[in-house]
């Protein structure tokens, strides 16, 4: 089984076992606004009857002495934007509604964490809500324990935390550390604390783990945000010294992570997970991911602990519908790592993805995944390392079934790695080389460029006449843009009439 040993190499992230943009071919231009709501948001809390309106916007005094009181706090500082510098951590230990009304700014100065949710790891109140607020220059604290150190934004200790309709932008927490995560926040506790997220745009934040944000045990939603340019800039993985997750790391047991209508895009790690590193320690947790983007995302491209340019995935049950991981790199697996437990992909695009150290330039498939691929397209990627496999898929454990998988590229099994997966119903695979799956038909589909055909991800669309017209059977209802499907349908994530 060439390639297989190198496996050996790697050290992951998180409590399980286990930077610099690189190549791809090209992002989908992707900017830092919040996408269109293509899923249900958050609704903004009713603030129409405040407990503190705030007038004094100087400096931070009101607001902290409004935060000790709790309720609904709100800002009357006149019609144009304002800076509220803060030179000292914001505490809420009540549950709070902070709401900026798109105005207001608090900035850190580059010295100081912004909110501090103050509880303890096994409550989960309060509830922190901020909304139509910004940001900006943030930094977690330079000593204590790692996980201490982390949100330079905001930390949630404990308690819980909702972030409506705000932007997040040059936070930072520190460089280096094995569980020292999220630039803009960290979630630290668990039972029944959470984060969710919704409407929100991170951009330029860093930390060890978790560029943007980082959540350990306790579950993580996000609706309708952008994450661009974020890093985590540690290196080794953990146990070592972080760079897990360039967006988005969460470690735990049991959480639950639920991602709708995201962008995640030009991010970059030290080590695992250009975009997102999600660990479950004890293999019982899960990830959902539906209508998103995880696009250009990196790891460095020579490291020999350079793991996921776009998601690394352990221990979970995973469900990822109508979404596009695209123009990542990685040194092993560049778009995507699932390690173990299952994994359901239904309209999923994979698309011209890079594996530069080792194999699987779309997808590495570690510890035999069960789970079903339906309707999906794997197109051009590829694993360029000297006598490596797979430019498509590494490895085996998932079902294929109307599946197209053309024009990937690797020195030996250009597609996947024999033997084939499991799936002998409508699948498409050109050129035939070693087939990914038993008897698929060879055919060149005709798709196009990686693009806006309608919905919401960009996606690959075939001619007119592609003989991966009706050859699926027991096809999903509709395909990745929304479009309806009939009973028999066309191969991959997108139908033509």
């Amino acid at each position: 089984m060439r390639g297989w040993l190198t496996i050996v190499a790697l050290v992951a992230c998180g409590n399980s076992g286990g930077s610099n943009p690189g190549g791809g071919d090209g992002g989908i231009g992707v900017d830092a606004a919040p996408p269109e709501a293509t899923c249900t948001p958050l609704s903004l809390v009713d603030t129409s009857s405040p407990t503190t309106t705030i007038t004094d916007c100087s400096d931070q005094a009101a607001l902290t002495a409004a935060a000790a009181t709790g309720g609904t706090i709100v800002f009357s500082c006149g019609s144009a934007p304002v800076t509220i510098p803060i030179t000292q951590t914001i505490m809420f230990a009540k549950d709070t509604v902070v709401d900026g009304g798109g105005l207001v700014t608090l900035d850190g100065g580059g010295t100081t964490r912004i909110f501090y949710v103050a509880s303890d790891f096994n409550t989960p109140t309060p509830r922190l809500t901020v909304q139509r607020l910004d940001f900006k220059r943030g930094m977690g604290p330079a000593t204590g324990d790692d996980t201490a150190r982390g949100g330079g934004a905001i930390y949630r200790n404990g308690g819980s935390l909702t972030v409506i309709d705000s932007t997040f932008d040059d936070n930072h927490a520190g460089a280096v550390g094995q569980d020292l995560a999220g630039g803009a926040i960290y979630g630290f506790g668990g039972s029944g604390g959470d984060i969710q997220i919704s409407g929100s745009t991170f951009s330029n934040n860093s930390a060890s783990d978790g560029g943007a944000v980082g959540s350990l045990q306790g579950p993580v939603t996000i609706i309708n945000s952008t994450f661009t340019n974020n890093q985590a800039t540690g290196t080794n993985g953990n146990p070592g010294s972080g760079g897990c997750g360039g967006a988005l790391y969460q470690d735990g047991k049991g959480e639950a992570t639920s991602l709708c209508g995201v962008t995640i895009s030009g991010n970059t790690a030290g080590a695992i997970g250009g975009g997102v590193f999600r660990v479950s320690n004890t293999h019982d947790g899960t990830f959902a991911m539906d209508r998103s983007t995880v696009d250009s995302n990196t790891v460095p491209a020579t490291a020999a602990t350079s793991n996921a340019g776009g998601l690394y995935l352990e221990g979970l049950a995973i469900t990822i519908t109508a979404s596009t991981i695209s123009n990542n790199q990685g040194g092993y697996g560049g778009g995507i790592w699932i390690d173990m437990n299952s994994a359901n992909l239904t309209n999923v695009t994979i698309a011209n993805n890079t594996a530069t150290v080792s194999n699987g330039g779309g997808m590495w498939l570690a510890s035999s995944p069960t789970g079903t691929m339906l309707n999906c397209t794997i197109a051009n990627n590829k694993a360029t390392g000297s006598g490596v496999v797979a430019g498509a898929i590494f490895s085996t454990g998932l079902t294929l079934a109307n599946t197209i998988i053309v024009n990937n590229t690797a020195m030996y099994d250009p597609s996947c790695e024999a033997p084939p997966l499991a799936g002998t119903t409508g699948n498409l695979q050109w050129p035939s080389g070693s087939s990914c799956t038993m008897s698929p038909k060879v055919a060149d589909p005709m798709l196009g460029m990686l693009g806006s055909n309608g919905g919401p991800t960009a996606t690959l669309l075939p001619a007119s006449g592609s003989p991966a017209a009706g050859i699926g059977t027991n096809c999903p209802p509709t395909d990745q843009r929304g479009n309806p499907r009939g009973s028999t349908c066309t191969a991959g994530a997108v139908e033509i009439p």
